[in-house]
């Protein structure tokens, strides 16, 4: 019974292993190569995308301008608002950056040049939770790391994970308009995490 049961668990974890594995043709591939660095941009499409969206929006709202009543006055408070968004998506797609990775996923670490630069080494780290705690949904990935993680931290991690506090401060890893999906950007945070974190701990 206790030998069903051991086989009937281990069909269940890989069936739900099986969910997170699959290999895409662009962004990260969540096959089980955990040898290989994973960058992730900003995604050029994405921004596009959006400014398309604003733009048959914005005129949309034009067009109701031409209407008399409720339908007026409310064009007429939306577009200017709207006219400001498409504003700020031009700047924004201007600013960016989209041959620097943002997010960096390798053996050694995971590294987001919007908190700070320099990897978080898996071995320095305590624990990682997701918004649904499940990686395959979810919206952000917080980071616990240790103590002793403060002496092999760049410069510009240790002010932002310490602050002036005895004890580290989680860091979040964010979504944004990359050019892979953010769910799995998480699942491989997952699966290098699990494996190097275990492979610390047997070192030790």
């Amino acid at each position: 019974v206790k030998s069903r049961c051991a086989n009937q668990s281990a069909d269940d974890i890989s069936a739900s292993t099986m969910l997170w594995l699959g290999k895409h043709d662009k962004g990260v591939s969540l096959n089980t190569d955990i040898t290989s660095v994973r960058e992730i941009r900003y995604s050029r499409s994405s921004f596009r995308i959006i400014l398309i969206i604003y733009c048959f929006l914005a005129a949309g709202l034009a067009a109701m301008l031409i209407k008399e009543g409720p339908v007026r006055i409310l064009a007429m408070i939306l577009l200017p608002m709207l006219i400001f968004f498409i504003a700020f998506a031009v700047y924004e797609y201007f600013r960016r950056d989209f041959v620097t990775p943002v997010i960096t996923i390798a053996p050694q670490g995971i590294q987001d040049i919007r908190i700070a630069t320099g990897f978080i080494p898996w071995e320095y780290m305590d624990g990682v939770i997701f918004a649904t705690m499940d990686p395959r949904t979810a919206k952000a990935a917080t980071i616990f790391v240790n103590l002793e993680s403060k002496s092999s931290l760049s410069e510009g991690l240790v002010a932002k994970i310490w602050k002036r506090s005895k004890r580290p401060r989680p860091v979040l890893i964010r979504r944004g308009q990359f050019d892979t999906q953010f769910r799995e950007i998480a699942v491989a945070v997952d699966l290098y995490y699990r494996a190097y974190k275990t492979r610390a701990r047997n070192a030790e």
